[in-house]
């Protein structure tokens, strides 16, 4: 199901066909993950950016002779249900040793991997270090390529309640996660044999995992409008903290709030239009919300016999942004007349989802006055401090404005009232598309970022090619210029170009305004290539830029439903 369920096994010594008599005998195998190499090292690892296929990351077909040379510690390649991962950079992160990862090396584990732990989703896992697909050589081998590479049990991944492993909580809600195939059944917390078995466990930080439960309300494979998502959680502890953790579900997109008071713990989740509450009475106090994946202190450091009493809300499709409290944490110049301010919730945490805005209310002379950003992610902030319940907006300074001039002089502490999130962008469109074209002006950048990271993450390995067309008045107008050359020199499948309208005499890229020739020549002329069914194209900027975008999308007969403007 989860990331969580590969460290079930790990507290409670209970895996399929592992007996306590071998738990006995594993011992002296236990081991203890250096500092960094933990599970949410892991996943920080995945979200930096770097490169963990080791092939660019263009999904390929692998035949089974290309698996088989990839079998050492520098080059380590895994099969699993017909999909190949490059294992290279996780070998330090698995509980179980780089060792006995190795021993999968280079072949196709997916049967002995199904009989450790079948409920794991290794894809969440690993879905970053996503090669390609296994090409069967045999009609009827989907799963499976050659039953003479076949090797026992012990081969393969060690059952991972043979490993001893310190335990760091997951800080993040996946909108990848995939049910689980069955349920795992609810232990209790406190089996004391057990807890004692896990030597290498800090005591303050030992994780219980408990199951809350399962809400499923309907499995379907198209999207539907007039159906609520599935949705999944399920929560785990430490002696000190509560951790729920939400599953949604492929392409989902989905926004969360939550919300504590004492006992009660609120917790709301939009998916596709869609909103459901969750509602929590603990077994004991809390104290704070800390980070998006819903971590809370906990008033008295113990661990509790249950999570608390469960009340879920109907799906509703009745969902109006709230007003929330924020306070400003820090205030830095991005360019000449642009502010990037980060702003935090007095209460709660709330993500935003990709292609979202929120809106900043602000009462002025006794009226009240709105303007919306969209947030920017920490992937392109220059900072040491990537809180998760930060938000990031660059504002841009009008002198004539009426918000613009306050708020990018706001200073550490001070409050403002902002609402959302808001927008109807739906992620499930990109699903398929390989080729992926953006036309941004000015602050129209912002929305852009969070769908050039989606495109060239392995959550959407199919996008072969993200075009940026970047329209500003002049060089020093331009954000994140540094981000975008730096992306272009990782990943090929990435392209800006810069086009300026009052550009200096030593300017030698793009000039002019928006035009059919400039779009035509990205289109047609050979710079892009894409088949029309694979083909997005997202457009933000001033009005008057998305409505000259539009006109000349329409005249190169670009269909409507590959096109999607931003707007406020």
């Amino acid at each position: 199901m989860s990331v969580r369920k590969l460290l079930f096994c790990c507290i409670c010594n209970k895996c399929p066909g592992f007996t306590e008599s071998s738990s006995s005998a594993s011992n002296d195998n236990k081991r203890s993950l250096k500092s960094g190499n933990e599970l949410i090292d892991w996943i920080r690892l995945g979200n930096s950016g770097v490169d963990l296929t080791g092939v660019g990351g263009r999904v390929r077909i692998v035949c089974p002779a290309e698996l088989k040379k990839h079998c050492t510690k520098d080059d380590a390649w895994l099969a699993i249900r017909g999909r190949v991962y490059n294992i290279t950079h996780y070998l330090p992160y698995h509980p179980g040793g780089a060792e006995e990862l190795m021993r999968g090396a280079g072949r196709d584990a997916t049967e002995l991997f199904d009989k450790i732990h079948p409920w794991i989703n290794y894809d969440s896992l690993l879905v970053k270090c996503l090669v390609g697909n296994l090409r069967s050589d045999t009609p009827d081998n989907d799963i499976f390529f050659d039953a003479s590479d076949s090797f026992p049990e012990s081969d393969l991944l060690i059952s991972s309640s043979k490993a001893g492993v310190q335990i760091t909580n997951r800080n993040y809600i996946t909108n990848f996660t995939t049910p689980p195939k069955k349920k795992i059944p609810y232990l209790q917390a406190e089996n004391s044999q057990n807890s004692r078995k896990i030597k290498s466990l800090k005591q303050d930080e030992a994780l219980f995992p408990g199951f809350l439960g399962t809400l499923h309300v309907l499995k379907r494979e198209a999207y539907a409008e007039d159906v609520p998502p599935a949705i999944f959680f399920d929560w785990e502890q430490t002696l000190t903290k509560l951790t729920v953790a939400i599953y949604t579900g492929p392409m989902s997109n989905p926004s969360t709030y939550s919300q504590i008071a004492e006992r009660n713990l609120l917790i709301k989740v939009t998916v596709n239009g869609w909103i459901r509450t969750i509602k929590l009475i603990t077994e004991d106090s809390l104290l704070e919300s800390l980070h998006t994946s819903i971590i809370a202190h906990k008033a008295e450091s113990k661990i509790w016999k249950c999570c608390g009493e469960v009340t879920i809300g109907p799906a509703s499709k009745d969902f109006s942004p709230q007003i929330m409290s924020f306070k400003v944490v820090d205030n830095k110049k991005l360019t000449h007349d642009t502010r990037l301010l980060t702003i935090t919730p007095c209460f709660g945490t709330v993500i935003i989802p990709i292609g979202h805005h929120i809106r900043i209310h602000q009462t002025i002379a006794g009226s009240e006055y709105i303007r919306s950003y969209t947030p920017v992610s920490n992937y392109w902030i220059d900072s040491k401090s990537h809180n998760n319940t930060y938000l990031h907006l660059a504002i841009k300074r009008y002198d004539n404005g009426i918000l613009s001039p306050m708020l990018t002089t706001l200073s550490f502490k001070d409050d403002l009232k902002v609402s959302g999130p808001h927008g109807t962008f739906a992620l499930h469109k990109l699903k398929l598309i390989k080729t992926i074209l953006l036309l941004a002006a000015g602050s129209g950048i912002t929305p852009m970022l969070g769908v050039i990271k989606f495109m060239l993450s392995r959550t959407n390995p199919l996008c072969e090619r993200v075009q940026l067309l970047f329209f500003n008045k002049t060089e020093k107008d331009i954000m994140f210029q540094e981000g975008f050359e730096e992306l272009a020199n990782r990943d090929q499948r990435f392209t800006v170009v810069h086009i300026l309208s009052n550009a200096s005499s030593t300017w030698t890229g793009c000039k002019g305004r928006i035009n059919i020739e400039l779009i035509s020549a990205v289109l047609i002329g050979g710079s892009m290539t894409y088949e029309e069914d694979s083909l997005f194209i997202c457009v933000c900027g001033p009005t008057e830029f998305s409505y000259a975008a539009l006109k000349i999308l329409k005249n190169l007969r670009i269909g409507e439903s590959s096109i999607y403007v931003f707007t406020g």
